[in-house]
């Protein structure tokens, strides 16, 4: 049997999962004891877009596809547009 040319053997790598621990890597950054969670909590977490909703204008109601009313947003669900003459109950 022939052993291949030195060029054709490759290096083998070495194992596909190291088993051993990655070193810690060094911390960075400002130590949390001198700021309080509370500020950079409600900076984080902002206002729920509002500040969306005052750029965007009110949305157009739709008209009611049985009988031609313009639809409007119930109180109690004001992301389902309802048509007042044809569910009364669920437009108020």
């Amino acid at each position: 049997m022939m052993t291949p040319p030195p060029a054709a053997v490759a290096e083998q790598p070495g194992t596909l999962f190291d088993l051993n621990p990655a070193p810690a890597e060094p911390v960075s950054g400002i130590p949390a004891g001198r700021f309080g969670p509370a500020a950079s909590d409600a900076a984080l977490t902002g206002d729920g877009f509002g500040w969306l909703a005052g750029l965007l204008t009110a949305p157009q109601p739709p008209a009611c596809e049985t009988c031609g009313h313009l639809m409007s947003l119930p109180a109690a669900a004001p992301v389902l547009w309802a048509c007042p003459a044809c569910h009364p109950g669920e437009a108020s």
